[in-house]
């Protein structure tokens, strides 16, 4: 039986106690959690047999043999400075642009720290999260979840942090979409439910295929078709190198914060 803590019961760890709950493996794992969102800490507990809300911070971290820290960056030197964490506990920061000797700065006892990327999608057990440093325990439990990768350094895990800054981007790629086809006349139900349906088979291609993403470009245009029209007219050098060069400030905004 894994005991698993949560600091901060907000959307992300939210989705990894669903996600965990409802995996094949879901007796093998308790969870404890915080009484910060006492909200979504309350419709866990009464949803999740193995979920209990507790009292404290404290009574989380010593409650569980792995702690998965979930609160905002600003909140994360405050709500370490109130605890005591053991040095054989496993402190899993989902907490974003916080670096590992940041927050060993902030643990005496020196436990184990692993951070980690995890994305909504978790919680139906297909997202893949990115870790930092490597951590069987972790990966094992990320196992369940959809997966993980593993960065070599912290630079490299904040080149993942940084593409996760794209998801809005992808909906406001098809908000324009959907705007044009308004623009020209279609009801935006019609337009929206048109354009769902485009994508979300997209959706089960990278899903259900391991193919690498360069040869699903190839595999979804016909030689001097449509699709490598708009590709080509879209798509060209200038908003390529637009985007890397988005990715490049978010990646150093990310490792600024460092």
């Amino acid at each position: 039986m894994t005991r698993i803590g949560c600091i901060g019961v907000g959307e992300i760890a939210s989705a990894i106690v669903e996600g965990l709950a409802d995996c094949e493996a879901k007796s093998d794992f308790r969870f404890f959690l915080s009484p910060r969102n006492a909200e979504r800490a309350q419709h866990l507990a009464e949803s999740i047999e193995s979920a209990t809300i507790c009292e404290s911070n404290q009574d989380v971290v010593d409650s569980s043999d792995l702690v998965v820290l979930a609160v905002l960056p600003q909140q994360t030197e405050a709500v370490l400075d109130d605890l005591d964490i053991p040095s054989e506990t496993t402190l899993v920061s989902a907490v974003a642009g916080v670096a590992t000797e940041h927050l060993a700065a902030h643990l005496p006892h020196s436990p184990t720290i692993v951070r980690i990327i995890p994305l909504p999608a978790v919680r139906e057990r297909k997202g893949v999260t990115a870790m930092y440093p490597a951590n069987d325990a972790v990966e094992e439990l990320l196992g369940h979840l959809g997966g993980s990768v593993t960065a070599a350094d912290e630079t490299m895990f904040s080149t993942l942090s940084a593409v996760t800054a794209t998801m809005s981007a992808h909906f406001a790629f098809l908000q324009t979409i959907t705007t044009w086809l308004v623009d020209r006349g279609w009801d935006q139900v019609d337009a929206d439910h048109f354009i769902r349906g485009q994508f979300v088979g997209l959706g089960t291609t990278l899903a259900e295929t391991t193919e690498p993403i360069n040869d699903l470009v190839a595999a979804h245009e016909t030689p001097g078709g449509l699709n490598e029209m708009l590709n080509q007219e879209w798509m060209n050098e200038a908003n390529r190198t637009a985007l890397a060069s988005a990715l490049d400030a978010v990646f150093a905004r990310v490792t600024k914060s460092d």
